[in-house]
């Protein structure tokens, strides 16, 4: 596709994956704790119904490197990437991994009165598989290639997507869904 990013240069990790001509700086993620079943707290199990994938098991991790940064993204198991991801406008690798994938809370696994999630199945989704993965022993590791560009983020998400059909991208595990979420 002949894509050119710039390297990063002076994080903590210096190994690097390439897909389809984008290169992600790859980093371990590390698990604090495992097999957490937040969905059944005794104060939200009321009349609300858990999403498809609020039930968990969940787990929490954190990153450590490009916090305030924003661009691509992708999980890898065994080195094999399994989700792709893009942070826009505003927001944080910090914000999406510190407060969204690495740390769920009840609210996020139930729907809404009219069926919508709120924006936080692919949250709960991610962190299931996440935690699946890490039960098995399996390496578990992310990738970000930092951006300014919304535009071009999120024009390079949706070809590598299209390129690649991860395992863990909803729209391909599940295609007959239609999934409605807050913005990404």
């Amino acid at each position: 596709m002949g894509r050119i990013v710039k390297a990063m240069h002076g994080h903590s990790s210096s190994r690097a994956k390439t897909v389809k001509g984008i290169t992600f700086c790859i980093h371990n993620i590390q698990i604090t704790k495992h097999n957490v079943d937040i969905a059944l707290h005794k104060n939200w199990n009321s009349a609300r119904k858990l999403h498809r994938f609020g039930r968990g098991p969940f787990c929490e991790f954190k990153i450590q490197d490009h916090l305030d940064e924003k661009g691509l993204y992708c999980f890898l198991i065994n080195h094999k990437v399994k989700y792709i991801g893009k942070v826009t406008g505003n927001s944080t690798f910090r914000k999406r991994f510190n407060q969204g994938y690495g740390h769920i809370s009840p609210y996020n696994c139930y729907q809404r009165g009219n069926g919508h999630s709120g924006g936080r199945i692919t949250n709960c989704h991610v962190n299931c598989c996440v935690n699946q993965e890490y039960l098995s022993g399996k390496v578990i590791q992310v990738g970000f290639c930092t951006m300014n560009d919304d535009i071009v983020i999120s024009k390079l998400e949706k070809d590598l997507i299209n390129d690649e059909k991860p395992k863990w991208n909803i729209q391909y595990k599940y295609p007959n869904t239609q999934i409605k979420e807050g913005k990404k």
